[in-house]
């Protein structure tokens, strides 16, 4: 049994292709799973580091899936040949970081139809604003729990570029139902509130004043009801 984390196996259920491209594998659990589950034929699974591919090639080994994973070492989508390519998946990482992958040159072949399934670990809220004004719509969010609660986005380019606002940028297209999603907004009303403290014990009383105005939003947008 491959030791996949449930917010991996999430990224999972998002995926469509055949031809996935996972970008920062670590120890390339992921792509072992979608090989030998049957919902990939081919993972082009890259790393900044060579020594995350050396730990990823022996996993590929244990778990006997070799000949159809292949292991890059590549920064984002530098060393990638994209032919082919039907999904990237870009998991573990800070939303600035897969920001940074997604706008870098080498990425404009993700503007072809490509299914993108992105986990940001931190800083979602700079992450979903780029998507939009860069013309790439999610389609679906879904809260996950796993050490903690996280966020797992599937997205692909329209060409259609939006502005979010305030509220969108941290709350996405995630379902206010959802009881994880309470708690993931939760983290993000504890963190805004710290900030809040803080630029009020700077003396920035009015980004301060902004920020609990995002917080009644967020609250609003939490409970329609009470609006």
């Amino acid at each position: 049994m491959i030791p996949i984390s449930p917010r991996l196996l999430c990224c999972a259920s998002l995926l469509k292709g055949d031809v996935i491209c996972d970008i920062g594998t670590d120890h390339a659990y992921l792509p072992a799973y979608l090989v030998q589950s049957g919902k990939a034929k081919q993972v082009i699974a890259t790393d900044v580091k060579q020594g995350p591919l050396d730990s990823a090639k022996g996993t590929l080994k244990r778990y006997h899936v070799e000949q159809d994973i292949r292991l890059v070492l590549s920064d984002g989508f530098d060393k990638v040949n994209p032919k082919g390519v039907t999904d990237v998946v870009i998991a573990g990482m800070g939303g600035e970081t897969i920001r940074d992958i997604l706008a870098a040159p080498k990425a404009e072949f993700i503007k072809k139809g490509v299914n993108l399934v992105l986990q940001p670990m931190t800083k979602a809220e700079i992450l979903r604003p780029w998507l939009a004004e860069h013309g790439f719509a999610i389609s679906k969010e879904i809260a996950v729990k796993d050490t903690h609660v996280y966020t797992v986005m599937q997205a692909s380019y329209t060409g259609k570029a939006e502005q979010l606002t305030p509220v969108q940028c941290y709350c996405g297209k995630l379902r206010r139902a959802d009881p994880l999603t309470k708690i993931y907004m939760a983290g993000v009303q504890e963190r805004l509130h710290t900030k809040a403290a803080g630029l009020r014990e700077a003396g920035d009383d009015t980004a301060a004043d902004e920020i609990r105005a995002l917080l009644n939003e967020i609250n609003l947008w939490l409970n329609p009801n009470r609006g």
